[in-house]
Order: C-alpha cells, then structure tokens, then sequence
C-alpha cells in the first residue's frame, strides 16, 4: 500500500512538473528563435558580437586613439582654482564674463595648450572608433566620455573669450570644433555615449546663439559654420544606441553566477545582494518554471518594437516613449523584474533625441537668415522666404510636425521650437 501511494504521489507530480517544463521549453524555442532573427539582421546579441559589429579603424584613420593621448595631457590648476573651474557656469545669456572669469579661463586654457593642440591634430583624421570593450557589457569602461565633453568645454570656454573681447572670427572655429568632437561618437553603439554626444552638440548650438548675439556673422563664418553642422547626424541615435544597449542586456537573462563574477570582479564564492534581479541568482523553481524566460522574452519584443519606431521620423518616433513608458509599468506590475528595470530606463531617450534634431534645425535656419541678410541687407519676413536659395525646405518642430515658430522683432527675429511640452511660450526658456 505504501508503494502503491509513493507511486501516486510521483505520477502526480510528474503530471505537475511534465506542462511546467515543457512550458520553459516554449518559451527557449521562442527566445532563441528572436535571437535567431536579430542575429540574421546582421545585429548584435552579446558584447563580443557588439565588439566586432562596432566598426573597426585602421590606427591610422583613427582620430579617437589620437585623442585618448590628448585627454592624457590634462593640467589643472595646482590651488583653489581648480575648483573654481570645477564649479563654473557659463553667465546667462547677454551678459559678459567678469574680469576674475576671464583671468581663470585664460591661465586654464594657457595650461591645456598641449591637450588642445593633440586634439586639433586627431581631429584631422577622417575615421574615430574608441578602444572599448564590450564583453564587459554594463561594466563596459567609458572613459573617453567625460574627457571628450571636458576638451569640448574648454573651446567652449574659448570662444566666450574671444567673444567678450570683441573679436568673434574664432568662435565659430570652436563651434567646428566642438561639433568634430562630437562626430567621434557617431557610431558609438550605447545610449550613454549618444547622450555625451548630444550634450557636446548643445555645446555647440549654445556657443552659436552667442555668437549670433554677439554680432553679424560674415561670409566665411556662416559657410564654415553651415557645413559643419550639415555633417552633424541627430535622427536615429537612440535606435543605434537601443541596438547596442540590447546587444549588451541579453547575456543578464541566461548569465552563469561564475559570468556575473567575472564582470563584477567577485570571487565566484561571493553572495549576491538578495535584491538581485538575475535570473542566475533567483530560486531555481522560478527558473524551472520559465517565469526568467518570460521575462527574457518581455525584454526581446519590447526591444525590437523600439528599434523599429525610432525609425520613424520626428514626431512620430516619440511614439516609442510612450510605449516604453507603458511596457515597463505593465513589466514591473507582472514583476517581470529585469525587463521593467530597463525599459524604464529608455522612455526620455526620444525626447532628447528630438532636443537635439530642433538645435539642428534652429542652428541651420538660422545661419541661413543670417546669409539671407548679408545678401539682402534684411531679415526675411517668414521663412518661405529662404527657399529654395538658402534652404532646401522649411524646416518642421520635430516635436509637432510643423514649421519652426519664427518672427520678426524690432532689433532682429525669433526663431525657436516649442519643446517637449508642445506649448508655445513665445520663445522662453526655463530659466527666463
């Protein structure tokens, strides 16, 4: 009798664990059949695929092994004032540098000589791809990223100089600059890269509203200026950056505990935190399950659906945030805990995006106002005005669709996109 209950107490079980198990299977046919997908796509899935998919230079193409010699010809001030430089902000729009201002910028840079004639120098070179590796995956190191935007600062610093003395014909030699620097991270497939990336950019296009207010811009300014920024590429950068991010993210689903301590420098022995959303760290019975493998699979399609609307173009690619906000609170109330973590993570990424197509935008309207004046002795009533002989079309607010708000004031124009919010403030910003 006691073997014939051992018996219906396996069956039992069996019968409970056989739909279980076969479940989990559906789910690693269905996973690996997306892989399959992305990987026949010709795209990442792990970081040594993101390592080979991230083109290679020829060292001697290369501007971005130049540069990291350059970031290693950093000075600092060996006193107090290296935390005034650390602390300083730029003074609000239409106000000049105080004389104390002046003097720290000028001995700064005088110390960074070196470091900017090294970068001038990687900067003649045509191709940039940064010595990263990917294996290490969110434990990539990145450190070329704050000392690319702290070169871009100083022909920041450079330019209001030169500005506030009166001279403005260097200022737009900086903005080139600034804006070939940050053409180094074009192809950097990671979203924390294209976020440095635009933040250079918006270094660029603030020095460039200076300048504007600063005087007339002659021929040559408004042709070097108007090319440099026609090379600038804005549109899809969170598409390349989701393609590399996910490449980097799918290794966490399936990662050994002996992998996770390689990328962690742990001993293979060490603990985890008992937060930790792995699945290599989570009860086996939710493993066998196939509750991680829903996740996985969550994560997968959440991923591909993005990538496929940032190729849309602006407005309609803010459609993807709003689906990544929604995705990631429907992951995290399913306590599909990985995937809601990093959905959430992504639901501003077009929003900044599209910041940075309206600076574009402004930036080669508005050079263009300013060659229409130069030829015409006037500011244009409306921007139909400039085409088709300083623009190939008016350009649309990449946040409505619709023209860029401009008009015409006593001393000048205003040009600006409403932002974000859709509102039209008549050109203020935050700050104001």
């Amino acid at each position: 009798m006691k073997h014939k209950i051992t018996r219906v107490a396996i069956a039992l079980v069996v019968l409970l664990v056989l739909p279980l198990v076969a479940w989990r299977v559906y789910l690693s046919l269905v996973i690996n059949k997306q892989l399959a997908k992305i990987r026949a796509a010709g795209l990442p899935a792990n970081g040594e695929e993101l390592n080979h998919w991230y083109a290679a230079v020829s060292e001697s193409q290369n501007a971005a092994l130049v540069l990291t010699q350059a970031f290693a010809l950093r000075r600092d001030y060996s006193d107090s004032r290296s935390n005034l430089i650390n602390d300083f902000k730029l003074p609000k729009r239409g106000e000049a540098l105080a004389p104390e201002q002046i003097e720290l910028l000028k001995g700064y840079l005088a110390l960074n000589e070196a470091r900017l004639k090294k970068a001038d120098q990687a900067l003649t070179l045509p191709a940039s791809r940064y010595p990263i590796d990917y294996t290490m995956l969110m434990n990539t190191l990145l450190p070329h990223l704050a000392w690319l935007d702290d070169i871009a600062e100083l022909h920041q610093y450079a330019a209001l100089i030169e500005m506030d003395s009166g001279s403005t014909l260097s200022g737009a030699t900086n903005i080139v600059t600034m804006l070939a620097l940050a053409r180094t991270l074009d192809n950097e497939p990671c979203l924390i890269s294209q976020y440095v990336r635009l933040k250079i950019f918006g270094r660029a296009f603030t020095t460039l509203e200076r300048r504007m207010s600063a005087g007339l811009l002659d021929a040559s300014e408004i042709r070097s200026l108007t090319e440099a920024f026609r090379q600038t590429t804005i549109t899809n950068m969170t598409a390349l950056a989701l393609i590399g991010d996910r490449a980097m993210f799918i290794p966490y689903f399936r990662m050994t505990r002996a992998e996770n301590a390689r990328l962690n420098s742990r001993n293979a022995g060490e603990e985890p935190k008992t937060d930790s959303p792995l699945p290599c760290h989570g009860p086996a019975i939710l493993r066998l399950i196939g509750y991680y493998e829903l996740d996985f699979g969550t994560f997968l399609i959440g991923m591909s659906k993005a990538i496929t609307a940032s190729s849309n173009a602006p407005p309609k690619n803010l459609r993807a945030s709003a689906y990544f906000a929604r995705v990631g609170e429907e992951s995290t109330k399913r306590r599909r805990v990985l995937s809601g973590l990093i959905f959430s993570n992504y639901a501003n990424s077009w929003r900044r995006e599209n910041e940075g197509v309206a600076q574009l935008w402004l930036a080669l309207t508005a050079l263009a106002i300013e060659h229409f004046h130069n030829d015409t002795n006037k500011f244009p009533e409306s921007l139909e005005e400039l085409v088709p002989g300083y623009l190939g079309e008016v350009p649309e607010d990449p946040f409505t669709g619709i023209e860029l708000e401009y008009r015409r004031t006593e001393k000048g124009y205003l040009l600006y996109s409403v932002g974000p919010d859709r509102e039209d403030n008549g050109g203020l910003e935050k700050t104001d």
